[in-house]
């Protein structure tokens, strides 16, 4: 759940941070996650990537669609692999008190997907560009009368 969601306007962007912008409902694997059962969960959620976490919650990589696709391509023994053997590590994070304006840049110069929220190593919470969208939208509207 995100805490746009309950925004009713009236706010200026600049002043809203990571934390306000973040799911924390993560679907995540973890790091011995095997390569069939990470594209399974991928394929049954109709998901494009995951992150994998050890133990700790901390953030290690991410599994992409990519990532379970080019082991096929180079002819890999997929019975062997694991998320850790195939997640990219060069993952973009922030903390919960980044400023929305600092995400908001890190998606257009990065051109990437997700962003995601770390305290310490522990992950908590993603976001993606529709929640940047949707909090803007959320924060900035008309605030309901009475208000």
């Amino acid at each position: 759940m995100k805490r746009s969601d309950f925004m009713l306007g009236g706010l200026d962007f600049n002043t809203l941070v990571a934390a306000q912008l973040m799911e924390t409902n993560i679907s995540s694997i973890a790091e011995n996650t095997s390569w069939h059962e990470s594209a399974r969960k991928m394929t049954d959620n109709n998901m494009t990537s995951f992150p994998v976490i050890n133990d700790k919650r901390a953030l290690l990589g991410l599994v992409t669609e990519y990532d379970i696709l080019l082991p096929i391509e180079e002819g890999k023994n997929l019975d062997t692999l694991t998320a850790k053997d195939i997640m990219s590590k060069d993952c973009q994070i922030v903390t919960e008190s980044a400023s929305a304006m600092d995400v908001l840049k890190i998606f257009n110069g990065k051109r990437i997907f997700k962003v995601f929220v770390v305290e310490g190593e522990e992950l908590k919470g993603v976001i993606v560009k529709h929640d940047v969208i949707l909090a803007y939208l959320n924060a900035t509207q008309k605030p309901p009368a009475g208000f």
